[in-house]
This record gives structure tokens, C-alpha cells and sequence, in this order.
């Protein structure tokens, strides 16, 4: 199963570089957005995506469907996570049952 991205284009610079193969940039237009919902549907449908993430303030902009597989994954942009740093450790204790510190 592969893993796919779809970020703003800092974003999606940082995961090519780290090597993810399937990494899609999004601006955040009108024309942009209706690009990213396509583009997620068809990882969807696709059926060898294991996992998608896609920036927090991308999310925000569409509505997530609600699938089993593939996993979709909301995570920060260079901006910083709009969930706060406390929420984002509680998810990770849920996740992995591991707590952060600093």
C-alpha cells in the first residue's frame, strides 16, 4: 500500500524530499480546492493507497469522506497545527499509547 500527500507546496516539498512518491501541491483557490477534492476521490478509488495526509487547513476547506480504507490523516502545515500542541499529544497517546514530552 502506498502512502499519498496532499499539502500546500511547502508542504508537499518536505514529503517529496523525505521520499514519498505520490505528493500533490493544492494553492488555496476556488479552482485549487475542486482540484483537491477530485484528486482525493480518485486516491480513494484507486485501491493501492493505504494512507492519505493532508494538511490541517486543506481539511478544513472540503469535506472528509468517511472511509475505512484509506486512512486519512490531517497534519500541520508550516504554520503550525490548528489543533494546539496538547491535542496533538493526546492524539499520538491514543495512537500509540506512548505520552510526549518535552
Amino acid at each position: 500500500m502506498k502512502i499519498a500527500v496532499l499539502g500546500d507546496r511547502d508542504t508537499a516539498l518536505g514529503f517529496k524530499l523525505a521520499g514519498v512518491h505520490e505528493v500533490y501541491a493544492f494553492d488555496d483557490t476556488p479552482l485549487d480546492i475542486e482540484r483537491l477534492k477530485n484528486k482525493l476521490e480518485e486516491l480513494i478509488e484507486k485501491g493501492d493507497v493505504g494512507i492519505i495526509l493532508i494538511t490541517e487547513r486543506l481539511a478544513q476547506r472540503i469535506e472528509l469522506p468517511d472511509v475505512t480504507i484509506p486512512i486519512i490523516l490531517q497534519v500541520p502545515d508550516k504554520s503550525g497545527s490548528r489543533f494546539g500542541e496538547e491535542a496533538l499529544r493526546e492524539i499520538v497517546r491514543r495512537a500509540i499509547g506512548v505520552e510526549l514530552k518535552r
